[in-house]
Parts: C-alpha cells; structure tokens; sequence
C-alpha cells in the first residue's frame, strides 16, 4: 500500500528558510518536500524516549536569558522535578545566550514530561536530550 501524500502549509523567517535552503542545496537535495520529510523524520527519531523502564541522560537547551520571565520558568520547571535532575551545569555562550545541561534520571514519562516543557518555554532556542535505558 502506498502511503498518499498531504500537502500542508509552514510558516518560517526567511533567514531560516534561507539557511535550510542553502545546506539542502550543499547536501544534494533535489527539493524542499524531501528533505523535509527527512527532517521531519530525523526529528521524529531524535524526540521519541524509549517506553517504559528508567532512564538516565541528558537534557541540553540554550536559551535567551533577556526573554521576559525565561529565568523564572526554567528554575521553577527544574525545582518542579528536583527528583529526576541529578545535576545542573550553566555556561554563558554570548552576551544574550546561555547554555544549559541537566542530568537526568527517572521514569520514561517523566524525562520526556521534562524534556517537552523545557522546550516549550518561550527564549527556549533549542533543546536536545540524549537518553539511556536503565535496567
């Protein structure tokens, strides 16, 4: 059976559309509609935690630390799961940007709880989480 294909509509800065265009370009890619789908499919790679068990790993982000209240949501995110962070490393990067690396340990549910709200804040640029299942 042949998946069908759905056509859909994205809204991005033209510097990012300017950038993914230039490194599909340096990487072959005939058209945008495929390397999406790749990228769509290497996110969907990157962002799913393994069900069940325990975890261990780590959680980066940077993040804009002159964005309204930033600071505030991420410690109070990270006070909201003192029991899965095992440790915390801060580092400045720019004079607007700051890094930030959590070790962390818990349930599946939890560390992808965790994982999607630090995300989610707003300042929050990028955020990435490497994992390892626990016995």
């Amino acid at each position: 059976m042949v998946d069908r294909v759905t056509r859909f509509g994205v809204s991005l800065s033209s510097k990012l559309v300017e950038r993914f265009d230039r490194i599909i370009s340096e990487l072959g890619y005939d058209n945008r509609s495929k390397a999406i789908a790749d990228a769509i499919t290497e996110f969907i790679h990157q962002k799913k935690i393994p069900d069940g068990g325990n975890l261990t790993g780590t959680i980066s982000y940077i993040y804009d630390h002159h964005v309204s209240d930033v600071n505030k949501k991420l410690v109070e995110l990270q006070h909201g799961f003192e029991k899965n962070i095992r440790s915390t490393m801060h580092s400045h990067i720019t004079h607007d940007e700051c890094v930030e690396v959590l070790i962390v340990e818990g349930s599946a549910k939890e560390i992808q709880t965790l994982y999607g709200e630090l995300g989610a804040v707003r300042g929050v640029q990028n955020c990435k989480i490497s994992t390892l299942k626990l016995k």
